[in-house]
């Protein structure tokens, strides 16, 4: 049976969802014995609890990283929520958020490599990438408490 990935944002604490997500290798990671700092790749596998993923890219190479070295786009559902607590600190202007949701909407077009686009698009902008972009670690570590609060002990169903 062939495994199917997730091209959406997982919904859930299983890291299995993070499968079929689009992330960018950092541009700074001083050590990258790949050579592949700034390159675009697919979560194909995670490993040690989510610490390592394996990332596939387009030259079909596999590689395995440390999910603090992968950067993703915030999840739609929660970008709106950061640029209006972060706006202050931010020092976005107008043309800055309206790109940000220019972003999102082609992000989420369901058009093939349009997460990829998104996401090279994002980085290429300071001032956005500070805003929308975080690592996959941050983003796995942010689901696990999401979803303990949620199942917290002593609630019943």
């Amino acid at each position: 049976m062939e495994e199917t990935f997730s091209s959406s944002y997982p919904k859930s604490d299983n890291m299995k969802d993070l499968l079929g997500l689009q992330v960018m290798v950092h541009p700074d990671l001083i050590q990258d014995p790949a050579n592949m700092q700034g390159h675009m790749g697919t979560i194909t596998y995670l490993v040690d609890e989510g610490r390592a993923a394996y990332v596939q890219f387009n030259n079909d190479a596999i590689d395995l990283y440390s999910t603090d070295a992968l950067l993703m786009l915030i999840p739609p559902e929660l970008a709106v929520d950061k640029l209006r607590a972060d706006i202050d600190i931010s020092d976005m202007d107008v043309t800055d958020v309206a790109d940000i949701l220019e972003m999102y909407l082609h992000h989420t077009s369901g058009r093939p490599g349009a997460q990829r686009e998104a996401l090279n698009w994002a980085m290429s902008h300071d001032k956005i990438s500070k805003a929308i972009i975080f690592s996959v670690k941050d983003w796995i570590e942010f689901l696990k408490e999401r979803f303990h609060f949620e199942q917290s002990p002593g609630r019943g169903r």
